[in-house]
């Protein structure tokens, strides 16, 4: 690894207003770059307007290839710590058994995932607790306003806030919408009713009526209790959406009656949250001395499970070519632009906005190449039941006890 320490002046002891990298938002991505950096010895201070995290519905599992890149960045251990892990996963399309698919997924609230990350934040890492009111960015250095007056000078800002657009209009970006209330999402708890068992370990039940605009509902055990998040195409005004948050047992068995066969009788143990997301990108944003990572940069489609590798990737791109940056004098646009051209993050990000229309359309275009489509995934899981061996089939019918 280049040694970055070697190659630049600290920043004097005690001088907390200066730092080789200053991350504004401590969500997912800010913290985890904060780690990241701090591991590499790179000063970095960390500033959000909340001292902790409040529970907030957004990204509730990690899956699959996702665990590469967090044990790439050295965090799984943390991770482990909030999560429940799961390693078989039931799935049904559409209604009939797929595959009893072996995985790796760990369950975890959004809010103890970021409160963990922030309670091991290492030593070089000041966090600061408070509103980032104005970036004055350039060349060289860049100027960060508090909204308690302090001043803060960095080399580098990242900005990694979310849905927030304050500080990108401060900083003349454009967001750039290119699919206005693309998907819904729908979060709740639930338990078996009494004398009842879920008879799997975690479920993935895809829609069997293309007018349900519904794409699947995943279910896995997060703690004591299995949590569910259901994955839509309706607008808020639905008369869906006020079902499934009035009663969402009567809506779902309503919108997926095969659903119940799998699930039985339960009860719901918490509030119904809702979410509803647009597909937006920034524009203007390559500039002096600043850059966008996760959601502040791009959003994505929950449905597709890509916002969390996208967010990642970013931090893992971004470990890459911090040290080059620090070890030359200025910031300036172009040199910050390997960072948006890195062909590891665009092939990311394209990948993200492709697979949310392609699900969009999977789940809800009626015409016939998408039929053709949807007629090819159901043979294929079918001959896949079919290759099974044996002992996989015997499996499947004495667990579940359904087909």
């Amino acid at each position: 690894m280049f040694d970055i320490a070697a190659a630049r002046e600290p920043a004097e002891e005690g001088d907390h207003s200066v730092s080789d990298v200053t991350i504004i938002g401590a969500g997912a991505a800010g913290s985890m770059a904060a780690i990241v950096l701090a591991r590499r010895g790179i000063s970095v201070t960390l500033v959000d307007m909340r001292a902790k995290h409040p529970p907030e519905f957004r990204c509730e599992k990690i899956v699959d290839d996702q665990l590469e890149l967090i044990k790439q960045l050295q965090l799984l251990d943390l991770l482990k710590q909030i999560s429940t892990r799961v390693d078989r996963m039931l799935v049904v399309r559409p209604g009939n058994i797929q595959e009893l698919r072996k995985t790796t997924e760990y369950g975890f609230s959004y809010q103890d995932f970021i409160n963990s990350l922030r309670s091991n934040l290492p030593g070089r890492v000041r966090f600061i607790n408070e509103r980032v009111a104005k970036i004055r960015n350039g060349e060289e250095t860049q100027i960060i306003e508090l909204a308690n007056g302090e001043t803060l000078s960095t080399r580098l800002v990242v900005l990694a806030t979310g849905l927030a657009q304050g500080l990108r209009q401060n900083l003349g970006m454009a967001l750039d919408t290119v699919h206005h209330h693309h998907s819904l999402c729908v979060g709740f708890s639930v338990r078996p009713g009494a004398g009842q068992k879920f008879n799997f370990p975690a479920l993935t039940y895809y829609s069997e009526r293309l007018e349900s605009s519904i794409a699947y509902i995943t279910l896995f055990p997060m703690g004591d209790v299995m949590r569910a998040n259901l994955f839509t195409y309706h607008g808020y005004q639905d008369t869906f959406v006020a079902e499934i948050r009035n009663d969402p047992i009567s809506a779902l068995y309503s919108a997926m009656p095969g659903l119940e066969k799998f699930l039985g009788s339960f009860e719901v143990t918490d509030g119904v949250r809702i979410r509803m997301i647009d597909l937006d990108r920034v524009a203007n944003h390559r500039q002096h001395g600043v850059v966008l990572i996760g959601d502040a940069f791009q959003t994505s489609c929950p449905a597709t499970g890509t916002g969390l590798t996208r967010c990642m990737n970013d931090v893992a791109r971004l470990s890459e070519h911090i040290d080059d940056w620090l070890a030359a004098p200025g910031m300036s646009r172009s040199k910050l632009a390997s960072f948006y051209d890195d062909r590891r993050k665009t092939s990311v990000d394209d990948h993200a906005t492709y697979a949310a229309h392609y699900a969009r359309k999977f789940a809800t275009d009626r015409s016939l190449s998408w039929d053709l489509r949807r007629i090819k995934t159901v043979l294929r899981s079918r001959f896949n039941i079919m290759e099974a061996s044996l002992g996989e089939r015997l499996s499947l019918l004495s667990a579940f006890l359904i087909q």
